[in-house]
């Protein structure tokens, strides 16, 4: 999870990610963001994160970020 907090304040210094639960819903990040984001992802973690999974649910927080991953590692 240090590595997904990493990426996200390289796009948006200032922000504690880490108290963050809402990031979509509080408009922290927009879909150009998360487009960028999962570009980074799918390069840190060696995974292709594919549309079914690009939805605001899973981009709320650093917890949601990572049980995406998650599932995403456990399909392949």
């Amino acid at each position: 999870m240090e590595e997904i907090r990493k990426i996200l304040e390289s796009m948006k210094p200032g922000v504690d990610f880490s108290a963050q639960n809402h990031m979509i819903d509080d408009h922290i990040l927009e879909s150009m963001d998360v487009m960028m984001l999962v570009a980074e992802l799918n390069d840190a973690f060696d995974v292709e994160i594919t549309l079914p999974y690009i939805r605001p649910e899973n981009f709320q927080s650093i917890d949601t970020i990572y049980d995406m991953i998650q599932r995403i590692e456990e399909e392949d």
